[in-house]
């Protein structure tokens, strides 16, 4: 689009402009017109092939998307997208990994922190939820190239979300009762998918984890009437 042309100057960074401030403008641009992300992305990811060629540099780019993907309520979805793309399109792997593996070891040191963060006070726990969203996004998104061309899953992040879900069962509080029910809305019938072809019982675990919750915890009835509600739809 000739909106962005103009912003960064053409086919390059505008001249002065760093590579964060560059970065940071799309994202926001992308949070603003999602729509654009078709049209833009491949000039996006072409420009940053120019000026991500170094270790600090690609760490940078990681840290820049996982905040707006973990700090702008809704640009989990397009975070994961943009990850997705960039893990296919990013040409610098430097020794200390690629634009994929770096954004799996930033999202696991958030991830290492997961009993903590449930407990903590209510700022800690938005920002805990809004990651925990975001590695389910990621989980939807984030396609895998096998050996033989097959697409597949992060198959950590399957694990990962069900110790997240662990976490947030075992600290019945309202609002990680609600992160619990939108990661099982969005990522619950794929997820059961995963566990059944490997014959595991995880989603029957959730299940009855879900149904102790409403029989013994102190949330709210609504939030009790939220949980049932998803245990039905499941059912049904």
């Amino acid at each position: 689009g000739s909106h962005m042309a103009s912003m960064t100057g053409g086919q390059q960074m505008g001249r002065g402009s760093t590579l964060s401030e560059y970065v940071q403008d799309f994202l926001n641009h992308l949070t603003e017109q999602p729509g654009s992300f078709e049209t833009e992305i491949e000039q996006f990811a072409e420009t940053l092939n120019g000026c991500v060629t170094t270790d600090d540099a690609l760490q940078e780019l990681v840290e820049l998307i996982y905040q707006q993907a973990t700090s702008i309520p809704n640009f989990s979805y397009m975070g994961a997208r943009l990850c997705n793309y960039l893990s296919h399109h990013l040409t610098i792997s430097p020794q200390s990994g690629n634009f994929r593996q770096l954004l799996l070891q930033r999202c696991r040191t958030e991830y290492e922190v997961k009993d903590q963060a449930a407990k903590g006070d209510e700022v800690t726990r938005k920002r805990f939820h809004a990651f925990v969203l975001f590695l389910g996004e990621l989980y939807l998104n984030l396609e895998i190239k096998g050996t033989n061309g097959q697409v597949t899953r992060a198959d950590i992040l399957q694990v990962g979300l069900r110790e997240l879900l662990n976490a947030l069962f075992s600290n019945p509080m309202d609002d990680n009762l609600i992160c619990a029910v939108k990661l099982l809305k969005l990522t619950g019938s794929v997820l059961e998918d995963a566990w059944k072809e490997k014959g595991k019982m995880d989603m029957e675990e959730i299940i009855q984890r879900i149904e102790n919750v409403v029989l013994d915890a102190n949330c709210s009835r609504d939030v009790k009437q939220m949980l049932l509600k998803l245990v039905e739809l499941r059912s049904s």
